[in-house]
C-alpha cells in the first residue's frame, strides 16, 4: 500500500477507484508504518478530521513544546519557496487562517460572483470558437487551460500578455503541493520557481500601490490600513496561492467534466436535453472524478476513531477520492448520475479549510460546459485512453485530443 502514496504509476492512478475500494471494505483507517502516516478513507471519518479542530495543519501545533524546541530551526527566511508556503492560509491554523481567509473571502461572494458571471461566459464562448477553428483541437490546451487562469489573472489584475508566464509555475507548485519529488533537481526548480513568482508579483503590488485599479491586488493593498491587514510576504503568498489553486483544480474540473460526459453518452445526451442539469452535472463531476484526490491533517491530540488510535503529531491523509465513492454515504457510487441528489460530496473538504474559492470553481465549470455543449453537441474523444498528468494529489488531463 505504501508504494502507492510514494510516486505516481500508471498501474494505480489510471483507475484509483478499485483501490478506494479496497481501502473502504478493508482498510478505512490504516497506519502505513514505513510511511509514518495513516490513510482515511471512510466518509464518515474525512468529515470528522476535516471539522474536528483537534486535527491541524501546522506540525508546531500538533506536539508538545519541548519536541518544537529540540528541532533545527526553519530555514524559510532564507528560502523563497519556504516563505512562500509559510504564508498560505491553505498551510495556517487559527488565528493566522483566520485572520487571512477573512481578508481574501469578499472577492468570492454571491455579488462578486454574479458581477463576473458574464465575464465568465464571453471567455468560454471567446474559447470555444477559437478551439472550433484549430485542426486537431486539445481540449486542455485550447480551452481548460486558458479559461481559469484568464479569470483568476483578471480578478487579480494580472496583464493579459503576463498570463502565459504562469503556466510553468502553476504545475511546478503542483508537483510541491504532492510532496513526492524530493530530488536536487525538482528542489532548485521549486525555488527558482517560487523566486520567480514573488519577484513577478512583487513588482504588481508595487504599480497597483501607485496607481491603483479596480482588482483585487488594489482592494487588498486598500485594506492594508487595518490593523489585522495582509504584510507585504503575505499579500505576495496570498496571490501565488489564488493563482495556482485557482487554475490548477478548475483546469481538472472542466477537462474530467468533458472526458465523463463522453464516456458516459446517455449522461451527456441527458444534459443535451435539459441543460438546466448543468449545475447538478458539475457537483457529480466533483464528487465522480474529483480534482483534488487527497489532503492532510495532523492530530494534536490522541484521537480514537473507528476502534484505532492516532496519536498526537501522526499525520492523516484524507482520502477526498475515496470518500466520495463510499457506499455507506452514496448510493451505486460508482454509476455516474448528473442528476444525484443529494451530492454532499467532499470534493472542496469541509470545515474550516472548505475551498475559499469553491463557488467560482462551480460557475466556471458550469459556464465552461454549457458553452462546449452549445457550440459542439456532437463532440467526442479522439483518444481511446486518457493522459492523466503524473500527479497523485491532483487528478487531471494532461491533454485531451477531441473530434468537433
Amino acid at each position: 500500500m505504501a508504494s502507492w502514496f510514494q510516486k505516481y504509476s500508471d498501474r494505480w492512478h489510471n483507475d484509483p477507484y478499485p483501490f478506494y475500494a479496497y481501502l473502504l471494505e478493508h482498510e478505512p483507517l490504516y497506519y502505513i508504518q514505513e510511511r509514518g502516516f495513516w490513510v482515511a478513507s471512510r466518509y464518515e471519518d474525512v468529515n470528522f478530521i476535516l471539522k474536528d479542530p483537534l486535527f491541524v495543519r501546522e506540525y508546531r501545533n500538533a506536539v508538545p513544546q519541548q519536541h518544537l524546541q529540540e528541532l533545527p530551526q526553519p530555514q524559510s527566511e532564507r528560502n523563497p519557496l519556504g516563505k512562500l508556503l509559510d504564508n498560505w492560509m491553505l498551510f495556517r491554523d487559527p488565528p493566522v487562517h483566520t485572520r487571512l481567509r477573512s481578508l481574501v473571502s469578499h472577492a468570492f461572494t454571491p455579488r462578486t460572483m454574479d458581477r463576473l458571471k458574464p465575464k465568465i461566459r464571453a471567455i468560454a464562448e471567446q474559447l470555444a470558437a477559437w478551439m472550433a477553428e484549430q485542426p486537431q483541437p486539445d481540449l486542455i490546451a485550447s480551452f481548460a487551460f486558458p479559461l481559469p487562469v484568464i479569470v483568476i489573472a483578471e480578478m487579480l489584475g494580472v496583464p493579459p500578455e503576463d498570463r502565459e508566464l504562469f503556466k510553468d509555475w502553476s504545475h511546478t507548485f503542483a508537483r510541491v503541493l504532492e510532496g513526492t519529488d524530493g530530488s536536487p533537481e525538482f528542489a532548485q526548480q521549486a525555488g527558482k520557481a517560487a523566486e520567480q513568482i514573488a519577484d513577478y508579483f512583487r513588482r504588481l503590488i508595487a504599480a497597483r500601490k501607485s496607481a491603483p485599479r479596480e482588482d483585487m491586488i488594489s482592494d487588498l493593498i486598500a485594506a492594508q490600513e487595518q490593523a489585522d491587514a495582509l504584510t507585504d510576504q503575505e499579500l505576495i503568498a496570498t496571490c501565488v496561492l489564488l493563482l495556482v489553486a485557482g487554475h490548477e483544480t478548475t483546469v481538472n474540473l472542466i477537462g474530467n467534466s468533458v472526458l465523463t460526459l463522453l464516456n458516459h453518452p446517455e449522461q451527456h445526451a441527458r444534459l443535451l436535453e435539459k441543460p438546466e442539469l448543468a449545475a447538478s452535472a458539475v457537483e457529480e463531476v466533483l464528487r465522480y472524478e474529483s480534482p483534488v484526490q487527497m489532503t492532510s491533517r495532523l492530530a494534536s491530540a490522541d484521537c480514537e476513531i473507528g476502534g484505532r488510535t492516532i496519536r498526537q503529531g501522526q499525520s492523516v491523509n484524507v482520502m477526498l477520492g475515496a470518500a466520495n465513492r463510499d457506499p455507506a454515504k452514496f448510493e451505486r457510487p460508482d454509476r455516474f448520475d448528473i442528476g444525484r441528489s443529494p451530492n454532499r460530496h467532499l470534493a472542496f473538504a469541509s470545515g474550516p479549510h472548505f475551498c475559499l474559492g469553491a463557488p467560482l470553481a462551480r460557475m466556471e465549470g458550469e459556464l465552461a460546459m454549457a458553452a462546449l455543449l452549445e457550440r459542439f453537441p456532437q463532440m467526442r474523444l479522439a483518444d481511446e485512453k486518457p493522459n492523466w498528468r503524473p500527479n497523485i494529489l491532483f487528478r487531471g488531463l494532461g491533454s485531451m485530443a477531441v473530434k468537433l
